[in-house]
């Protein structure tokens, strides 16, 4: 269960959206989501929800939303009554997530990890922060802090980015960000430093000539020290500006995991299927975006033996390894959580539990990491739903995902581009006749 600010104000309850409504009341599920872990005193939510002009009745009302949100979000105790005032209790809100993310991305000495989890973050975002709730002033505040976290993330994403030696992919989208933000000093030093290490000095000088230009004449200053340091070492041509000379190492060389299940014995059969399989799953040279095969099919119908045999089929053209997780999804009472799954997969990669993230998205952005730039083949037996899976997919096209449910998983379909095989029950085999 979340509670969802970065965007319009809601619950989401794994894939299920839970509206709130009325403008009230989404105010006072944000303001308790802001200070979530702190009780708020009903003055401060009655100022807040009431833009300093309460009713009389504000005190009855605000139990009122109380009460309904706590349905909202499914249990009584979700917000505690704390002298002096409510305590949003036990969900886990987006904001906090995304300052987590942002605090580890900003501080790790990975760029790679780092990388990872300040996309994780910026993920979050479904659009402006709080943006049904605009209206109240203490709360359109907080929608500008959130913008400025937002903007501080990515300007630290790129920042790992470039040192992962990306900034050739980086200019396109830079040379945009420098036109929306034209007095955003480092916006434009991080496109000038794009450009000269992709061996376009001149247009970088450019962009540093335009920005003096457009300040000068709108504001009447000049461009700060440290653009103005970066313009004379671009000048200079200075070898602390050169890109990385090579690929920063993410995961231990010599954790290769082997987990696959021992292979049916007279295996038969499946021809056709074994075919698609490969046709969607094999790897390719630079592929553009992750393989992913959900194997569907009845229970019973022999979607695990299918997956293992050609996994056992084509290891080799997996020389990273090849993980395998039953994730539980025939048994409905007790389907295997994403956080464990990962978890599992982690320590198959060389992570010790001590080092293992705490939460869903911490352990998505690792192993992210952990799987970049590798031939892997990841193999999910038995999934429940789309939700269940696609916390455990790499972000690597280099990677492969079968994946086996007695469900269609059409969001995976839909959303991940995953291309779905039906295995149906094998005809009776013919007899001969004499």
């Amino acid at each position: 269960m979340r509670v969802r600010m970065l965007g319009p104000v809601d619950v989401a309850d794994g894939d299920v959206v839970r509206h709130v409504s009325g403008l009230r009341r989404k105010a006072v599920l944000a303001v308790l989501g802001l200070s979530a872990g702190r009780v708020v005193s009903v003055e401060h939510l009655v100022d807040v929800v009431w833009s300093g002009a309460p009713p009389a009745t504000a005190a009855n009302t605000l139990q009122s939303h109380v009460s309904h949100l706590r349905t909202v979000l499914g249990r009584r105790d979700a917000i505690a009554a704390r002298p002096p005032g409510y305590l949003l209790d036990g969900a886990a809100t987006d904001v906090q997530l995304a300052e987590r993310l942002i605090l580890q991305g900003r501080t790790g000495a990975d760029p790679a990890a780092s990388a990872a989890a300040l996309r994780a973050a910026l993920e979050l975002w479904r659009g402006p922060a709080l943006a049904d709730v605009g209206a109240v002033p203490w709360l359109e505040r907080q929608a500008e802090r959130l913008a400025m976290l937002h903007a501080e993330a990515s300007h630290a994403l790129v920042e790992a980015r470039l040192d992962l030696g990306e900034h050739a992919q980086l200019v396109a989208d830079l040379e945009e960000r420098a036109r929306q933000q034209p007095f955003d000093e480092p916006v434009h030093a991080q496109h000038m430093l794009a450009l000269y290490r992709s061996g376009r000095q001149a247009e970088a000088l450019e962009v540093f000539q335009r920005l003096r230009r457009q300040l000068d004449e709108e504001l009447g200053i000049e461009p700060g020290p440290a653009v103005r340091e970066l313009h004379a070492r671009i000048l200079r041509q200075e070898a602390r500006l050169d890109p990385p000379r090579a690929p920063i190492a993410v995961h231990p060389a010599a954790v290769v995991p082997r987990e696959l299940p021992a292979a049916v014995h007279a295996f038969t059969g499946r021809s056709t299927e074994l075919a698609g399989l490969a046709a969607v799953l094999e790897p390719r040279p630079d592929p553009a975006t992750l393989p992913i095969a959900v194997l569907c099919g009845s229970g019973g119908v022999g979607k695990t033996s299918l997956a293992v045999q050609w996994a056992h089929q084509v290891a080799d053209l997996f020389p990273d390894g090849q993980l395998f997780v039953d994730l539980r999804g025939a048994h409905h009472d007790e389907p295997l959580a994403p956080e464990a799954a990962l978890g599992a997969m982690l320590g198959s990669l060389g992570v010790a539990a001590a080092d293992l993230p705490a939460d869903l998205p911490g352990r998505t952005a690792r192993f992210r990491s952990l799987t970049a730039g590798r031939r892997l083949l990841i193999v999910l037996d038995n999934a429940l739903s789309a939700a269940q899976v696609r916390p455990l997919l790499p972000g690597a096209a280099t990677c492969a995902v079968l994946v086996t449910s007695r469900d269609a998983l059409a969001g995976l379909v839909a959303r991940d581009g995953a291309q779905r095989i039906r295995l149906d029950v094998l005809p009776p085999p013919t007899r001969s006749r004499c």
